[in-house]
C-alpha cells in the first residue's frame, strides 16, 4: 500500500494578528486625539485677590432678625447676585415615588454692590463668567454670626483664535493620517524585511509625528484662555471703610 500523506491546515499566526490589532488600536487612538487636541483651553493664573474695601452701600438699614448681613461686591461692575437652592419636586405621578431635588437659583439682589441677609451657615452664590454668559460658576461660602464682606473678581474666558489655530488643527489631522499610514507600512515591512516598506513607513511616520507635534503646539499657542476669578471674604469690622 502506498504511503498516505495527511495535509493539515495551517494554523493562524497569533503574533501577526496581534500586530494588526495593535495598528487598529493606534489608529483609533490617533483619530480620537485629534478633536480632543483641537478643543483645549489654556488656563491662566488666577486673578489677584481683591482688596477688602467696603463698597458704597447702605449699612444702617435694619437686618432680618436672626440673619447675618453679608455685603457682596464684584470688582468687574454691577451684576445680578443669585443663590443656589435645591427644590423638591414630585418624583412622578405615583404618590409613592417620592421626590427628587432640582437645582435652582434665587435672585438675591438685582445689581451689586448690595447687602444680603442670610442665616448663619454655608451658602452657595452663583456668578457669571465673562465671555461665557450662558455659564455660571458657584462659590461656597460660610456666613458667620457677625456682618461680613465678600468681594469677588469674576473669571474670564476669551476666544480670539485665528489662522494659527486653524493651521494647527489641519496639521493635527494630516499628521494623524500620515502616522497611521506609516504604521501600516512599517509593521509589515519589518515583518517581511522589505526595505521599500520600511523606508516608506519610516518617512510617513516621521513626517506625521512632526506635523502632530507642530499642530499641537500651534493649537496650544492660539488656544482660548480661561482666567479663574478670585474672592476675598472677611469680617466687615476688619474691612477698609469706603473711600
Amino acid at each position: 500500500m502506498p504511503p498516505v500523506t495527511l495535509a493539515c491546515p495551517r494554523m493562524p499566526q497569533p503574533r501577526r494578528q496581534a500586530a494588526h490589532g495593535g495598528r487598529a488600536r493606534a489608529a483609533v487612538a490617533l483619530l480620537a486625539a485629534t478633536p480632543l487636541a483641537s478643543a483645549c483651553v489654556r488656563r491662566l493664573p488666577p486673578a489677584p485677590i481683591p482688596d477688602a474695601i467696603v463698597p458704597a452701600v447702605a449699612l444702617d438699614t435694619p437686618s432680618v432678625p436672626g440673619a447675618t448681613r453679608l455685603v457682596v461686591d464684584v470688582t468687574d461692575g454691577p451684576i445680578e447676585i443669585r443663590q443656589l437652592s435645591m427644590r423638591a419636586t414630585p418624583g412622578g405621578a405615583d404618590p409613592t415615588a417620592g421626590v427628587r431635588f432640582v437645582e435652582g437659583y434665587d435672585v438675591r439682589c438685582a445689581a451689586s454692590p448690595c447687602t444680603i441677609d442670610l442665616p448663619e451657615g454655608n451658602v452657595v452664590l452663583a456668578f457669571p463668567i465673562i465671555g461665557q454668559p450662558s455659564k455660571i460658576e458657584s462659590e461656597l461660602i460660610y456666613v458667620g454670626a457677625e456682618p461680613e464682606l465678600y468681594r469677588r473678581t469674576l473669571s474670564v474666558y476669551e476666544d480670539h483664535t485665528g489662522s494659527t489655530r486653524t493651521v494647527g488643527i489641519v496639521g493635527i489631522a494630516v499628521g494623524a493620517v500620515a502616522s497611521i499610514v506609516g504604521i501600516s507600512l512599517l509593521s509589515p515591512g519589518l515583518a517581511s524585511g522589505s526595505d521599500g516598506l520600511i523606508i516608506a513607513g519610516g518617512i510617513n511616520l516621521g513626517v506625521g509625528a512632526a506635523m502632530l507635534g507642530l499642530g499641537l503646539l500651534a493649537t496650544r499657542i492660539d488656544a482660548p484662555t480661561f482666567r479663574p476669578g478670585a474672592s476675598n471674604h472677611v469680617p466687615l469690622a476688619t474691612a477698609t471703610a469706603p473711600r
